[in-house]
This record gives C-alpha cells, sequence and structure tokens, in this order.
C-alpha cells in the first residue's frame, strides 16, 4: 500500500496543515553531497519559552484540540496565540502563522503569515523557513528548513532524493532524520522502502515505528500482515512472517481507525503492547543480512545501531 504526502506543521504539535507539493528543484543547485549531509534536530536549534507565555499558549492549545470550535472558541484560539507570540513563544508565532494563513479565528492575511515567518526565522526557528517555502515555492527555503531540522522539510526533500532523483543515500537520510524526530510518514515510507527490497522483518519494524509517531497508513498496512483470512504462506500479504493473528489484526486494526480520526496521536510501548510473533518465518537477523542501501546510506551500519532514538520503543518529546 502506498501512502501520500500531506504536510503538516508538526512543530509544536500542531493540528493546522500547510500543504505544499514536492520540490521541483529546477534551479541546478547542488545542496548537499549524499554521504555528508548530517542531521540537524529542531529541538537543537529553537529558542526556550516564555513560561508565561507557555502557559498562554497550552490554554489555547488544548482548546483547540478540544473539538470542532465555534467561531468565538476559534477566535479565542487565535487571541491565546497572538498573546503568547508577542511575548516571544515561537510555537504560538508557529500556529499563529496558520491562523492567518487559512483565516481561523482571523481573516487571512498573507502580509503578517511572511511577518511572522521572518520572526521564526530570526529566531532560528526551522519552521519559518518552510512556511516561506510553503507561500513562495522557492527550493532554497525548503533546504534552509531541513537544515534547522524542520521535520516536514526533510520529510520532503527525501521524499524528492528518494524517488524522482534515485539519489537512495541523500532521500534516505533524510528519512531517517525527520524519523528520529517523531515524523510517522518518513517512518512509513522507509517501511515501503525496505519492503520494496526485500528487507521485510526490518520494514514491519518500521511500520511499528510510524504507528507509534502516529500515521495510519502504517496501521492498515500491519492489519493486513497479520490478517487471519490470510494463508500463512500467503507471502505477498504476510511479507514472510507466513504467521496469521487475530490479537495482532484486530489491534492494528483498532490503531488505524483511532489514526485516521485523530492523526498524530502517539502511541507509546508499541513493540512491548504488541511483540512480533516469535514463531514468525522472517527473523530480525535474517532480514539484516540482506543487502540494502538503507545500511549503505550509513557507512556500512542500521541506522538504529547508531541513534539511541530509532528504539523500537523510544518515542522523541514533541517539540
Amino acid at each position: 500500500m502506498k501512502g501520500f504526502c500531506r504536510l503538516c506543521l508538526l512543530a509544536a504539535g500542531l493540528s493546522v496543515a500547510l500543504s505544499a507539493s514536492l520540490p521541483v528543484m529546477g534551479n541546478g543547485i547542488v545542496f548537499a553531497q549524499d554521504t555528508s549531509w548530517q542531521c540537524s534536530r529542531m529541538a537543537d536549534h529553537v529558542p526556550p519559552l516564555p513560561p508565561e507565555a507557555d502557559k498562554i499558549f497550552k490554554a489555547a492549545r488544548a482548546l483547540e484540540k478540544s473539538g470542532k470550535l465555534t467561531s468565538n472558541e476559534e477566535e479565542e484560539v487565535f487571541e491565546g496565540y497572538k498573546k503568547a507570540a508577542a511575548m516571544g513563544h515561537w510555537k504560538a508565532m508557529n500556529n499563529l502563522l496558520a491562523c492567518y494563513l487559512y483565516g481561523r479565528g482571523t481573516d487571512v492575511d498573507y502580509g503578517k503569515a511572511r511577518k511572522l515567518a521572518d520572526q521564526l526565522i530570526a529566531l532560528n526557528v526551522g519552521s519559518g523557513w518552510y512556511a516561506r517555502y510553503v507561500m513562495e515555492k522557492d527550493d532554497e527555503f525548503l533546504h534552509k528548513a531541513a537544515d534547522l531540522g524542520e521535520p516536514n522539510a526533510q520529510y520532503n526533500l527525501g521524499m524528492y532524493y528518494l524517488y524522482p532523483q534515485n539519489r537512495d543515500t541523500l532521500g534516505l537520510r533524510y528519512l531517517i532524520c525527520a524519523t528520529r524526530q517523531g515524523h510517522g510518514e518518513a517512518a512509513y515510507k522507509i517501511g515501503t522502502y525496505l519492503e520494496m527490497f526485500g528487507n521485510y522483518y526490518m520494514a514491519v519494524e518500521y511500520f511499528y515505528r510510524s504507528v507509534a509517531r502516529g500515521h495510519y497508513m502504517a496501521a492498515l498496512e500491519l492489519s493486513g500482515v497479520f490478517h487471519p483470512e490470510y494463508e500463512p504462506d500467503d507471502f505477498d500479504h504476510n511479507l514472510g512472517f507466513q504467521v496469521t493473528s487475530s490479537e495482532l489484526h484486530d489491534a492494528f486494526d483498532k490503531y488505524y481507525r483511532l489514526l485516521k480520526k485523530e492523526p498524530g496521536t502517539r502511541i507509546p510501548d508499541l513493540f512491548k503492547k504488541h511483540p512480533l510473533p516469535k514463531n514468525a518465518a522472517m527473523t530480525r537477523k535474517k532480514s539484516r543480512a540482506m543487502p540494502s542501501k538503507l545500511k549503505d546510506a550509513f557507512d556500512g551500519k542500521w541506522p538504529d545501531e547508531i541513534y539511541p532514538d530509532l528504539a523500537p520503543d523510544y518515542l522523541p518529546p514533541k517539540l
């Protein structure tokens, strides 16, 4: 099953989306060598949050997440973000920018959205460059966002380099970096990539990581892998596990329904709650023995051997 490209400003746990297509990259600029680009995490760049402003932001965010809002409640959310943003709260600036961009609780105002993007850039927050990319479609802004750790920019560059450009090493490095920061769709795309090259066990492990990070397509994929109506030798569906499990199928079907309704919901301890069947024909050892460009992209090592934040049940803190 294939996913789709949906861009969301995940920084600050945003519910608002900035839609953008994959970059065209037609300007001939070379931004990174395939083996030299190093992962940059947004948390390493953003400034600390003012405590009083953070209380105001969290109250507005809680109201925004509470369900379908009335117009008065949308205005209340907007005013909360506006107040916190004026106090130097970068997450509030991020959300306020989206309010102006989409007219949520206020009138659409691209000038104010652009001004907020520039304020974020001045604070060294990658989502400012990402917003500029969304508004202006300048490829250089996307790279600047990724270099400051913006996970959606990293995801989109990863997908661009992996498929249209066939630069697997660079594309995988971007996707792994986004996954390390909690990007569920990036983990899902790594899983489908591993599946395509026959690394089935590791593909399933990345589908698990994707579900834990809130991506519903990975849950749908896993519900099919363990579907009790498939025969154990139905390799096209069970990805070499040769085992069916009503318990696992039902669990991931439940997660699929949850995440389809509430995308981005995190599911901690997923590997512990639903361990992979011990009697599966496909094992991690067998899967790791297979040739893989994912391993080649990290100097002959598997990413989870390098980065502690790719440990099976580790969930990076939300930005």
